[in-house]
């Protein structure tokens, strides 16, 4: 029998599972940044009680203190001596954490960058520290990501869920900066209900990777690790040298795994370049897709490129087209990693031809516009496969689907509503009819299983969108649009869906040709109080027959047809609101 070494395990996780891991750090990961450990610092502020007993020099601190004062050394009892309010120990950890003036030490390690990497792949969204220190803050801002802070009660129910943040930063003892931070043994027996609830909701629903923290001295943390009733992922503990015994345990009770570790620096970057290179692995060459984009910025914008343009579409197509078609598409009985495989598969093999499609839409011609529709029009391979499992059958439509996603990404960004028209309402050949591509590719058509497989995704109420989004998100600044204004876009694209697709299916019944009135809904759900007037990016009662998105055709093209739609989407978002709780 197969088995993968822990940190292997552990790596592959990470890469077929982005966001079902949380991370637990502690003090260890700081200590390569100058910043002493509790232990280290126990030792200096009994160096300083020592200078008040007239003694400044000794070879055992800790035998010392010992002698002194007939106890064992602990940094709750000497700190709570000390400084008998939160304020002052504040103030005397501020000088332990901040560095100095012209003082290169304190700052961002390399273990730091690399879970910042992590963050930015998309690997790593939830981390659980025990540090005061905002070092991993500093990090995740070099690089453009601003994490949500919860270091206290008031944070928590302020704080975007857990789903909804790239990434949640929760501070179980507070910030070196609040007064209100944890640090004696009573201060540490017991989190508040809010803390105490927040932690049950990451150790139920994630996996858990843990370094740099001992598990000896944090009684709540322990006990919230040991109430948690799932194991639905694993655990990971990597230590340096060989793991405390009150590690062990909570290892077993989780049914996890440990490893040693030289040290967070050398196993944060080895994580993160695996992970990375387990990506690459699967995708088209860095350079490959580059030299695309570069083509796509210059063909599709100059309609005397028209043969070129055509060529790369095309190339790109059957590329796409041959694996689908061809042996190592999947045929044997459906499992959810088979299928996360296909998805990966797919995603890999369309990330040229989406890229260039959004970079046409949002640039491109008229002309070029017309040859990229025509592409993923040419994609819609559904129908090509008789017999076999229907999921299979289904799934043969989702590099279209990619494509038709990224294409509305574009003309929205363009802010052309003939385009997203042409777009929405292109058809594509389905048996023996022919559908539009909004019916058709939108990518609850693929719903044999609701998307409820994809890892990670297991228990999100749109888990088909939250996948579309975080893709999106990575790939949006090719058309040089504003990341932090991504979700919205990705939110109007979604409700143009629904609100067009609602209009052919009221058309439908009131034909007596189709079923009862059902569409598309999308995380833009989430927005409001699940009402269409809080959720939707677009105020359809009050659009006007002279608006330029009803005189694109969309919506049933006048302002009767968009009230009606919106009343039919009144009564569907309350009939489907408990959905979204």
């Amino acid at each position: 029998m197969l088995e993968l070494e822990p940190f292997d395990s552990l790596a592959l996780s990470l890469h077929h599972g982005p966001g079902v891991f949380a991370l637990l750090i502690g003090s260890g990961l700081s200590r390569a940044a100058g910043i002493p450990t509790g232990w280290e610092i126990t030792l200096d502020l009994i160096r300083a009680l020592a200078a008040l007993n007239d003694t400044t020099e000794s070879d055992d601190w800790a035998k010392w203190y010992k002698e002194k004062y007939n106890v064992d050394p602990s940094y709750s009892d000497i700190l709570d001596k000390i400084a008998s309010t939160p304020s002052e120990r504040r103030s005397i950890l501020h000088r332990y954490i901040e560095p100095a003036e012209g003082e290169d030490t304190r700052r961002p390690t390399k273990a730091h960058r690399a879970i910042a990497k992590l963050v930015q792949d998309g690997a790593i969204r939830v981390i659980i520290t025990t540090n005061f220190d905002r070092l991993l803050e500093n990090a995740l801002r070099e690089i453009g990501i601003e994490a949500t802070i919860i270091a206290s009660d008031d944070a928590i129910s302020g704080a975007v869920p857990l789903i909804h943040s790239r990434c949640t930063i929760i501070k179980v003892h507070g910030d070196y900066l609040d007064s209100r931070i944890r640090n004696t043994d009573a201060e540490l027996e017991g989190y508040s209900s809010e803390m105490n609830n927040l932690l049950d909701e990451v150790f139920d629903r994630f996996g858990l990777i843990v370094v740099g923290w001992s598990g000896e001295w944090d009684t709540a943390l322990r006990a919230a690790l040991m109430r948690a009733p799932s194991r639905r992922y694993p655990m990971y503990w990597a230590a340096r040298g060989a793991v405390a015994s009150s590690a062990a345990d909570l290892v077993i009770h989780r049914g996890g795994r440990s490893f040693s570790i030289s040290d967070a620096d050398a196993f944060f970057s080895r994580l993160s370049d695996t992970v990375d290179a387990l990506r690459s692995a699967n995708r088209a060459h860095p350079s490959t897709v580059a030299m695309a984009l570069a083509l796509a910025k210059r063909y599709c914008r100059d309609d005397q490129f028209g043969l070129e343009w055509a060529e790369l579409l095309a190339n790109e197509a059957k590329k796409i087209r041959d694996y689908i078609n061809g042996p190592q598409y999947p045929s044997a009985h459906p499992t959810p990693e088979i299928l996360n495989d296909l998805v990966n598969a797919v995603v890999a093999k369309t990330e040229t031809l989406r890229r260039i499609c959004m970079l046409c839409a949002r640039w491109g011609t008229v002309e070029a516009s017309k040859a990229a529709i025509k592409t993923v029009r040419s994609l819609g391979m559904r129908g090509e496969l008789r017999g076999g499992y229907t999921i299979y059958s289904e799934m043969r439509d989702l590099p279209a689907s990619l494509c038709f996603y990224w294409l509305l990404a574009g003309s929205l960004a363009r802010e052309s509503w003939l385009r997203t028209a042409q777009i929405l309402h292109e058809k594509i050949k389905r048996d023996d009819e022919f559908e539009r591509f909004v019916d058709a590719l939108n990518i609850y058509a693929i719903q044999s299983n609701n998307w409820k497989f994809l890892k990670g995704l297991e228990n999100r109420k749109t888990p088909a969108s939250d996948f579309l989004f975080a893709l999106l998100e990575k790939e949006v600044p090719d058309i040089n649009y504003n990341p932090q204004e991504t979700e919205d876009l990705f939110n109007q694209l979604e409700f143009i869906i629904t609100a067009d697709f609602a209009h052919r299916r009221i058309r439908k019944v009131e034909e007596g040709t189709g079923p009862w009135f059902w569409a598309p809904l999308g995380r833009y759900m989430w927005r409001g109080r699940y009402t269409r007037e809080m959720s939707s990016p677009i105020d359809l009662p009050n659009l006007r027959d002279d608006s330029p998105i009803l005189k694109a055709g969309l919506f049933g093209g006048t302002s009767a047809t968009a009230k009606k739609v919106a009343l039919e989407l009144d009564g569907f978002f309350k009939r489907n609101a408990g959905s979204f709780y």
